[in-house]
């Protein structure tokens, strides 16, 4: 079932210095989610995505005053999905 709470991410954001030194080998992580270090978040703009391996912004998305609808629920399949 594909709800807007399920997992539909497609592209993925990293912060480029983490890509970089995954993409070179200088890592012995397995992946770039395991490699990943972020912080999000909502600020007085909108919503930011920051490395805290590198100490600097991913992404920043200015609503540009914007009241947007967000859910924040967890929903858990139950065991019978």
């Amino acid at each position: 079932m594909n709800t807007p709470l399920s997992k539909n991410i497609d592209n993925y954001l990293f912060c480029s210095e983490c890509q970089r030194e995954f993409e070179s080998g200088m890592t012995d992580f397995g992946s770039m989610r395991d490699y990943s270090k972020i912080e999000t978040g909502f600020t007085d703009l909108g919503f930011q995505i920051w490395c805290i391996r590198h100490d600097r912004n991913v992404c920043h998305i200015n609503f540009e005053g914007n009241d947007l609808s967000t859910d924040l629920r967890c929903i858990v399949a139950s065991s019978s999905d």
